[in-house]
């Protein structure tokens, strides 16, 4: 990949050296105003070219806000609204430094919560290094990861259709996995990892010591089965988990198997995700089946004598999204959009 490095260069070239290195050390190619060389247009002209066919922009930020152009923007703030407005990848870097009004404001714009980028502070050439190779690696494993018209494929091999017993009647949430890149020869693995799964279903009090479990094996598949979820394991690397939204407490009024309750769906996803990506970054899938007569609310603390529950012809719903890395802070954010797209959906 071609990789823009943007910065001052006065009063940074340690830093800017460090970003050479790290970006050459895996075996990307630096894009550096030093190098330019003589050339038949403006320094503006060749900055913006420069970003433009760049795959990827490393924005590192320091202290002072650099030259003034007479739009009133620095030469590094074009550089990162140029490669914003054309969707170029944008790492950002600052140095954790007091910075003068300009600079901060730019900062302030760079990392803004909502517009903005997640980005890294640093302290030293050895903190900006690792952050830029960090970075990059990141961005190369989701380069390389498969696209999402390949992952609905793959989710579409599976045995039938790879979900509750092949039915669709129950009211159930299922979060698939399929790590980025791919790990082959993981069945094998898995398919000794039965009761440590089982434990860790009982720790998220997803099922019950006592309710116990039973073992599932085919030819290409591994997993457990339980009164409360299914979990399977496929020779691909993909994984996925099936829970029960049921309602199966007796004492409550028979109307309230009617509503389909957020925060079981949001524990279900939040549990689903620590049990099949371990800290693996990939692929991930959250459906809500059987759920056409459902309405997307807790059930009434005082029980109801009548509902109107809702018909709808679509009885699916599923979100997917690429998380490379898949932390618990970008899966919470995500799984935020996904409930509020989920409670649209089941509210029309």
């Amino acid at each position: 990949m071609k990789i823009f490095v943007s910065s001052v260069v006065s009063g940074f070239e340690p830093y800017r050296a460090a970003a050479r290195k790290a970006v050459m050390l895996l075996g990307h190619t630096p894009v550096m105003c030093e190098d330019f060389g003589a050339r038949p247009h403006s320094s503006q002209h060749a900055c913006m070219t420069e970003v433009d066919q760049a795959d990827v922009v490393v924005l590192i930020l320091g202290a002072n806000f650099g030259y003034e152009t007479e739009t009133g923007e620095s030469v590094t703030q074009q550089e990162f609204r140029r490669a914003k407005a054309s969707g170029k990848k944008i790492l950002a870097f600052l140095e954790n430094v007091a910075m003068d009004e300009r600079q901060k404001a730019f900062s302030w714009e760079v990392s803004d919560y909502v517009d903005g980028l997640f980005r890294v502070t640093f302290t030293d050439q050895s903190a900006l290094y690792d952050g830029i190779i960090q970075g990059l690696n990141q961005l190369s494993v989701t380069r390389q990861a498969i696209s999402e018209q390949e992952f609905m494929q793959r989710l579409q091999q599976r045995n039938g259709n790879g979900r509750w017993g092949g039915y669709d009647q129950e009211a159930r949430i299922e979060v698939a996995f399929f790590p980025q890149p791919e790990t082959a020869g993981t069945l094998r693995t898995a398919h000794t990892q039965h009761e440590a799964f089982f434990l860790k279903l009982c720790q998220a009090v997803l099922g019950s010591i006592k309710g116990g479990y039973k073992d599932f094996d085919s030819a290409d598949q591994t997993g457990i089965d339980t009164a409360e979820a299914k979990w399977r394991h496929h020779e691909s690397g993909l994984s996925w988990l099936s829970l029960s939204l049921a309602n199966t407490t007796s004492s409550r009024n028979i109307m309230d198997s009617y509503y389909l309750s957020p925060s079981r769906v949001r524990q279900g996803a939040e549990a689903a995700f620590s049990l099949l990506s371990e800290g693996k970054g990939g692929w991930f899938q959250i459906g809500l089946y059987g759920v056409g007569y459902k309405l997307f609310a807790e059930p009434p603390a005082v029980p109801a004598n009548s509902i109107s529950t809702p018909f709808r012809s679509t009885v699916n719903l599923e979100e997917r999204s690429l998380l490379i890395p898949a932390t618990p802070a970008a899966y919470r954010q995500w799984l935020d959009e996904v409930m509020f797209r989920f409670e649209r959906k089941m509210s029309m």
